[in-house]
């Protein structure tokens, strides 16, 4: 059922620490340990992360952070002969460095396969390698309601229901309303809606709220809003017991849009 509207977007728990853990400027992962030298991947955290996102399916995104482990801490920009690389069903990939100026993530992109293991490696000359995390991407799955660009109004409820459901994994809602505004203004907000802790594939989501917040901060009428509804499905990995701690997530996300035009 629905719990709560906020101003900001669910996150997976990879990416929810990524996001915590790198804020300060990146350290060399070959030179930033002791005497100048490697830093040891036992003093290291991962973040790794699997996703199938909905604007693209049929794709699945790997990606690595890696850091001390602190609040607000430091991420670690690999060189000296350091690298991530991935691999799922026989095809290997190295991961690339995304350029962030402040929290280094390594990527590689795959076609999206359930089932079968994403296995993430750290490849070192010195320090300790780490050949041997493990993701497992959750099944696909396809909404049964409401059907895309379903017109709704103030008060209404929609029944979001999908197939399959997704147990065991952890299913959560989330959603992104892009709206107008009288004057030719507009605005975006997102938010947590609920998480299906009975695993039966359906949650009743309330618009009110949803548009209410939209209005936030604003004296401008609001004209129309397109919702987009979003269901994640995410399973647990298993990070290389080489690192001192981190999280590795697998994460399915499929949405559908509402219409929303005010009473």
């Amino acid at each position: 059922m629905q719990t709560s509207v906020s101003s900001y977007r669910p996150l997976g728990l990879a990416a929810l620490a990524m996001l915590l853990l790198a804020c300060g400027d990146p350290k060399s992962s070959s030179t930033s340990g002791p005497q100048g030298g490697p830093v040891a991947t036992s003093r290291m955290t991962i973040n790794l992360k699997v996703e199938s996102g909905a604007d693209n399916p049929g794709t699945a995104v790997v990606r690595a952070n890696l850091n001390d482990g602190k609040a607000f801490g430091n991420s670690y920009r690999l060189d000296g002969g350091d690298y991530f690389r991935a691999c799922v069903s026989g095809v290997c990939r190295n991961m690339a460095d995304n350029d962030s100026l402040d929290a280094p993530d390594y990527i590689a992109r795959f076609d999206y396969q359930s089932g079968v293991d994403f296995v993430v490696a750290f490849n070192r000359l010195e320090g300790g390698s780490a050949p041997d995390s493990r993701i497992v991407m959750p099944p696909a799955f396809t909404f049964v309601t409401p059907a895309n660009h379903q017109q709704v109004t103030d008060g209404e409820t929609v029944m979001v229901s999908w197939a399959p459901t997704g147990a065991p994994a952890r299913v959560y809602l989330s959603y992104v309303a892009n709206c107008n505004f009288s004057g030719g203004t507009s605005g975006v907000s997102s938010g947590m809606l609920s998480s299906d802790t009975n695993a039966d594939g359906r949650e009743t989501v309330s618009i009110s709220p949803i548009v209410d917040f939209a209005r936030t901060g604003t004296t401008s009428t609001l004209t129309r809003c397109s919702i987009d509804i979003k269901v994640s499905h995410e399973l647990q990995g298993r990070i290389d017991p080489a690192y001192r701690n981190g999280t590795a997530v697998g994460v399915v996300t499929r949405a559908v849009t509402l219409d929303y035009i005010p009473r």
